[in-house]
């Protein structure tokens, strides 16, 4: 990565035994080529932060069985997350913040079980988040901040026993952070940071276990 290339990513670096793509932090523009899905399979890591790239995030994610750290962020991707993207039972990062994408989270995202970091931070989700996350059993960090996400903060958070980052601020989130939560973090010397919108005259969230407070929007 780092390169100071430009231009469009050619179809022709793709073969089957490609393991590895870090093209992150250049100047890649336009779509990524279909031959990134369909002629290297065994790819699983790949790392395009950091380009220019247009439209939505491709579904052909989906076609890469063996993928397990996947960052596009900070590429100008727009439109909603494809649930295609959590076909692979490998998936063990996913990386999309600073894009422009929309809608709410795909029922798909809370069957991921293999995630360990999961990053979905300045963005414009929405909706809010499902009771179903509880089902991240290997997730130690969820960064959920800067976005447009309502509702309450799911309490089957508490489940997760592997927790060491939550990032809930800058939302619309409102209510408490649940006593679940609460006690996972009082209890687990590996939680260190939960981030919520609990300062100001009238926080949105009340927090009493919450490493740190924002202002939120």
């Amino acid at each position: 990565g780092n390169n100071g290339m430009d231009g469009t990513i050619p179809g022709e670096i793709f073969h089957p035994t490609l393991v590895g793509l870090d093209l992150d932090d250049n100047n890649f523009h336009g779509t990524l080529p279909s031959e990134m899905f369909t002629s290297s399979l065994d790819l699983r890591n790949i790392d395009i932060g950091g380009n220019d790239f247009e439209g939505m995030i491709p579904k052909g994610f989906g076609n890469l069985p063996k993928i397990a750290i996947l960052r596009i962020n900070n590429c100008t991707f727009e439109g909603e997350l494809p649930p295609e993207l959590f076909v692979s039972t490998s998936l063990r990062m996913l990386v999309v913040s600073d894009n422009n994408l929309n809608g709410s989270l795909p029922d798909e995202l809370y069957g991921a079980t293999s995630l360990r970091d999961l990053d979905l931070s300045s963005n414009e989700f929405s909706g809010t988040v499902s009771t179903d996350i509880g089902n991240l059993k290997a997730l130690k960090t969820l960064e959920l901040q800067s976005n447009k996400f309502v509702g309450t903060i799911p309490s089957t958070l508490g489940l997760l026993s592997n927790l060491e980052t939550v990032d809930v601020s800058f939302n619309l989130f409102n209510g408490t952070v649940p006593e679940e939560v609460c006690d996972l973090r009082n209890s687990s010397a590996k939680f260190t940071e939960l981030v919520a919108d609990c300062n100001g005259t009238l926080p949105r969230v009340t927090c009493t276990c919450c490493s740190a407070c924002e202002v939120g929007l």
